[in-house]
């Protein structure tokens, strides 16, 4: 069950999408599910190519509105609330979708009621990854096994007392790579120094900081230049906001790129940024990584474990817009720093990361719960 995908394209989605591709490139059968607003189309029709079967399934879709209003005062409930009522329609629907079915496991991403509303006798695998409102702590301990990765996989366990199995995340280092096609030419950047942002923009991703610290760097290197790849409902007030600090015809906003074509846009760029609240283990910074890119980031969650302080990058503290164009500023004022950090992350990416790997520990995963369930029984 991957509720977002057809609506939204982040980390999770991402990597599942990933899971179905590599799960299915060693002979296992993979059925998608996933939700379409009740009114409106889909952002993200999935292709034929991303996956064997995709079942698609309409209910409510509230996660932009509350997206919208989630840092304005006295919406804090109701904006749960609506997000909670929304994920229990679509685990009901897709659980009466799979009535009659016998599928060997149910995987869920973040949807932590969908063991609770089960209505067929199959082992469920949770993946999650932020900390949960403590209202789903009862839903995730029926689940059979959870799953995680970064900070998730090291936080959660004291959190649900309970186990959490880590399961690494990996890249495609063919598909992401130094060498390729680049947009630096068709966008007219020449030989300017590029920083990059790929994110959804949504508040927890904190690209306004990035915005904030861009307008420090500028003063101090006026031909620098940025990207910012990716969509959400944000997306208007960071444009206004980087028209306010005189930056509009610095900060370029791409939109929503497919992953196909991302690769493009990593070789267009010198420099990656993360200015999350919070990342658990981004898919982001192994892409920029196996592309050769160093990273300046946020400390915050899992993101430590794949920055590698000094050789790879920097952290800054979460929320530190000085401090983050401080360091921006560094790596654009030293190329050569740039080339060596963007080497030992290149090789590091290599070495480490792998879908097919992941996969199969997942695949792992799931036959040991077949098991328990059956030793159970």
């Amino acid at each position: 069950m991957l509720r977002c995908v057809a609506m939204m394209r982040g980390g999770g989605e991402t990597q599942h999408l990933a899971w179905i591709r590599a799960l299915t490139a060693i002979g296992v059968d993979v059925e998608l599910i996933t939700g379409r607003p009740l009114f409106g189309t889909m952002r993200h029709p999935v292709a034929a190519s991303e996956c064997l079967e995709t079942a698609v399934i309409r209910s409510p879709y509230t996660r932009d509105l509350v997206y919208a209003m989630q840092n304005r005062r006295g919406f804090g409930r109701l904006t749960i609330a609506m997000l909670h009522a929304d994920e229990d329609w679509f685990c009901r629907a897709a659980w009466r979708h799979l009535a009659g079915r016998t599928p060997d496991v149910v995987h869920a991403y973040a949807l932590h009621q969908a063991a609770r509303l089960k209505t067929i006798d199959v082992p469920v695998a949770i993946c999650t990854f932020g900390e949960p409102n403590p209202r789903y702590i009862a839903d995730l301990q029926k689940a059979d096994v959870l799953l995680s990765d970064g900070w998730g996989a090291k936080a959660l366990p004291s959190m649900l007392g309970r186990p959490v199995e880590n399961i690494a995340k990996g890249v495609d280092t063919v598909m992401f790579s130094p060498e390729g096609p680049s947009v630096r030419q068709a966008l007219g950047l020449g030989s300017s120094p590029v920083v990059l942002v790929v994110s959804r923009l949504v508040p927890i991703k904190n690209v306004g900081l990035f915005v904030e610290a861009m307008a420090a760097v500028h003063r101090s290197h006026p031909g620098v230049r940025a990207l910012v790849v990716g969509d959400g409902p944000l997306e208007a007030a960071l444009r206004k906001r980087a028209g306010s600090l005189g930056i509009e015809r610095v900060v370029h906003f791409a939109g929503y790129v497919e992953q196909r074509d991302l690769p493009q846009w990593y070789r267009a760029a010198d420099l990656l940024v993360i200015p999350s609240d919070f990342d658990n283990a981004p898919n982001v910074a192994i892409e920029a990584m196996a592309s050769g890119l160093p990273i300046v980031a946020t400390d915050v969650g899992g993101v430590s474990e794949f920055v590698e302080v000094p050789a790879g990058g920097v952290l800054v503290p979460k929320g530190d817009a000085v401090s983050l164009g401080r360091r921006i500023s560094e790596f654009v004022a030293d190329p050569h720093r740039r080339r060596e950090a963007g080497a030992f992350n290149h090789r590091r990416a290599v070495q480490r990361y792998s879908w097919r790997t992941s996969a199969e520990q997942l695949l792992a995963l799931y036959r040991s719960a077949v098991t328990a369930r059956g030793n159970a029984a």
